[in-house]
């Protein structure tokens, strides 16, 4: 196909709905603002939260109690800056956008029980046509929902596969041509900008001749490079309204996740060039390396962890006396130093513990083709449920090469011995460190507990800091 991301249907259509507008010009802005609501089918006395987005996530600010007649006002003496906001009552989300130096006094009525086709706004020219959109998208996902469903019931059919593909690509145009019509129309506009910001690039058809070996496969490769390299065209990071609006939070896993190959390399390429692109507006760049570090922080695929400490040490500690907040500049250098301990494919730092006949054990002279090292503690409730399944995870294994260096990470012995002896008899190697000599938490920078690594012969770090079905899922493969 040649899309390989519909993001003008896909993240529009999983948009919460909200108002928009249909007016050219506009009067002279008022000082302040106020937002009329009156919602019918809200409880009796229910609360309406008035929220700005800060990019996926929506801080309120203010909230009211419906009067008698379902109404509410909020005002204000300064006007709201330029974002994207919503009303919130009961399960109903209502999003609406803000442009500077446009008019904030409108009025907004919804019907809970209705949903999105009671929407009214009045007095908003940027708020009337969006909510005209939701509605043209309502019936586009209704439409999607119809073909998806055919789709399931002729995949095998490859005429009738070709029709349904093709009127999905049909039903694509047609939110495209929505979303140019208003941007032409309303240049300028936060909520233009946000379309905008949200559209994927548009590739040009490669030129591949038919006769070519593999055509099929030319294609594919050509329009995976271009939106490799033009994925971020339509966004403007020069202009801080990004970050008030969901979309930021949204594209980068997109693109690091689904659009880039899980190589350390080329991820690590792009992350240049993207924090590059940023640095035209500190706000944008600062955001852009946090949420950029938390990312590969908790990286969906452990050989690109070390991603994360490069972004950590060359962005804000090379980088420290640029920032705005030097609380989270500490943090990350205390990260990296911790982080750089025990990198991904590094050997594990080595620990020399006691077992519970006070004799010590230390983790390099585990003689095993794999070695799970597990920093629990049997008070924890997390690791009161991980803890069996790693137990049953051993059994399997165990003679196929499997050992569990399990470290206590707590110095009361009276509530682990009980555990491994008596409550499951563990026969793995069980070991701790009564007088915390060993440092664990800081040799490991163990933020949480359950913590576990896979090891290899060498006590190289084959994962780190990974789930119990992520560990199960990587043995099966080793350890058929």
């Amino acid at each position: 196909m040649k899309k390989l991301l519909i993001v003008s249907l896909s993240v529009l259509l999983c948009s919460t709905w909200g108002m928009a507008a249909s007016q050219k010009k506009t009067a002279a802005p008022l000082k302040g603002y106020a937002i009329e609501v009156q919602i019918t089918g809200a409880k009796q006395d229910a609360w309406v939260r008035l929220s700005r987005y800060e990019n996926a996530e929506s801080a309120a600010f203010d909230s009211l109690q419906l009067d008698a007649g379902g109404k509410a006002l909020f005002k204000g003496d300064q006007p709201l800056a330029a974002g994207m906001y919503s009303l919130k009552v009961e399960e109903s989300n209502i999003d609406f956008f803000i442009t500077a130096g446009t008019p904030q006094q409108f009025s907004v009525t919804f019907d809970t029980a209705q949903g999105a086709p009671s929407l009214a706004v009045k007095g908003s020219p940027e708020n009337e046509g969006f909510a005209d959109y939701m509605r043209f998208i309502g019936s586009i996902r209704q439409h999607a929902q119809r073909l998806q469903e055919r789709m399931q019931l002729y995949r095998q059919n490859p005429d009738s596969a070709y029709s349904i593909t093709s009127q999905m690509q049909q039903l694509n145009r047609q939110v495209k041509e929505r979303i140019d019509a208003f941007s032409e129309n309303y240049p300028g506009t936060t909520l233009s900008f946000f379309f905008r910001s949200m559209q994927e690039p548009e590739a040009p058809e490669p030129n591949i001749s038919p006769m070519s070996p593999n055509p099929d496969s030319l294609r594919q490769a050509y329009f995976m490079n271009f939106y490799k390299e033009h994925f971020f065209d339509n966004v403007d990071f020069s202009d801080t309204r990004i970050l008030r609006m969901p979309v930021l939070a949204n594209l980068f896993p997109t693109y690091f996740s689904q659009v880039l190959p899980p190589d350390k390399e080329v991820l690590q390429a792009q992350v240049d060039f993207l924090i590059g692109k940023t640095k035209l507006n500190r706000e944008v760049y600062e955001f852009t390396v946090r949420n950029l570090y938390d990312f590969f922080r908790h990286a969906p695929y452990p050989e690109v962890e070390p991603i994360a400490p490069y972004i950590a040490d060359t962005y804000v500690v090379q980088d420290a006396d640029t920032w705005t907040d030097a609380a989270y500049v500490d943090k990350l250098k205390e990260a990296v130093r911790l982080e750089k301990l025990n990198p991904f494919g590094a050997i594990a730092t080595n620990l020399k513990l006691q077992d519970p006949n006070g004799q010590f054990f230390a983790l390099h002279d585990v003689q095993s083709p794999y070695t799970v090292l597990y920093f629990f503690n049997p008070l924890c409730g997390t690791c009161a449920m991980v803890t069996p399944i790693l137990w049953d995870t051993y059994q399997a294994y165990r003679n196929k090469g499997l050992q569990v260096y399990a470290v206590y990470v707590d110095k009361t012995k009276t509530d682990w011995l009980p555990y491994i002896t008596e409550q499951y008899q563990f026969d793995w190697i069980n070991v701790w460190s009564p007088d915390d000599t060993e440092n664990i938490y800081a040799k490991y920078d163990i933020h949480a507990i359950p913590t576990i690594y896979l090891l290899d012969n060498e006590k190289k770090i084959i994962l780190k800091d990974v789930s119990i079905e992520e560990l199960k899922a990587t043995l099966s493969t080793l350890l058929p």
